[in-house]
Protein backbone atom coordinates (compact mmCIF):
# COMPACT_ATOMS: atom_id res chain seq x y z
CA UNK A 1 0.00 0.00 0.00
CA UNK A 2 1.26 3.49 -0.78
CA UNK A 3 0.18 6.48 1.29
CA UNK A 4 0.83 10.18 0.87
CA UNK A 5 2.67 12.43 3.34
CA UNK A 6 3.51 16.12 3.41
CA UNK A 7 7.28 15.85 3.11
CA UNK A 8 10.59 14.49 4.29
CA UNK A 9 10.13 15.74 7.86
CA UNK A 10 6.93 13.71 8.21
CA UNK A 11 8.63 10.68 6.63
CA UNK A 12 11.35 10.73 9.27
CA UNK A 13 8.77 11.20 12.06
CA UNK A 14 6.88 8.14 10.82
CA UNK A 15 10.15 6.24 10.64
CA UNK A 16 10.88 7.07 14.28
CA UNK A 17 7.33 6.02 15.26
CA UNK A 18 7.74 2.68 13.47
CA UNK A 19 11.14 2.08 15.05
CA UNK A 20 9.71 2.96 18.45
CA UNK A 21 7.11 0.23 17.97
CA UNK A 22 9.83 -2.27 16.93
CA UNK A 23 8.34 -2.55 13.43
CA UNK A 24 10.68 -3.51 10.61
CA UNK A 25 11.26 -0.30 8.65
CA UNK A 26 13.67 1.09 6.09
CA UNK A 27 14.23 4.50 4.52
CA UNK A 28 14.71 4.26 0.76
CA UNK A 29 17.26 6.57 -0.87
CA UNK A 30 17.35 6.89 -4.66
CA UNK A 31 20.41 5.56 -6.47
CA UNK A 32 20.39 8.56 -8.80
CA UNK A 33 20.15 6.56 -12.01
CA UNK A 34 17.15 8.48 -13.37
CA UNK A 35 15.75 11.92 -12.54
CA UNK A 36 16.67 12.30 -8.86
CA UNK A 37 20.11 13.05 -7.46
CA UNK A 38 21.85 10.13 -5.71
CA UNK A 39 20.84 9.79 -2.08
CA UNK A 40 17.48 11.56 -2.41
CA UNK A 41 15.10 10.12 0.20
CA UNK A 42 12.09 8.78 -1.70
CA UNK A 43 10.14 6.38 0.51
CA UNK A 44 9.70 4.64 3.84
CA UNK A 45 8.99 0.92 3.90
CA UNK A 46 7.27 -0.52 6.98
CA UNK A 47 6.76 -4.25 7.48
CA UNK A 48 6.18 -7.03 7.11
CA UNK A 49 4.09 -6.74 10.25
CA UNK A 50 0.50 -7.30 11.32
CA UNK A 51 -1.82 -4.79 9.66
CA UNK A 52 -3.14 -3.40 12.94
CA UNK A 53 0.39 -2.54 14.11
CA UNK A 54 1.31 -0.80 10.83
CA UNK A 55 -2.02 1.06 10.94
CA UNK A 56 -0.99 2.62 14.26
CA UNK A 57 1.71 4.45 12.30
CA UNK A 58 0.06 4.99 8.91
CA UNK A 59 -3.69 4.57 9.51
CA UNK A 60 -4.47 8.30 9.37
CA UNK A 61 -2.69 8.83 6.03
CA UNK A 62 -4.53 9.03 2.72
CA UNK A 63 -3.84 6.71 -0.18
CA UNK A 64 -1.61 8.01 -2.96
Amino acid sequence: MVVKIQGEKELYALYEDAKGMSLPCFIVNDAGLTQLPPGTTTALAIGPAPEDRVDRVTGELGLL
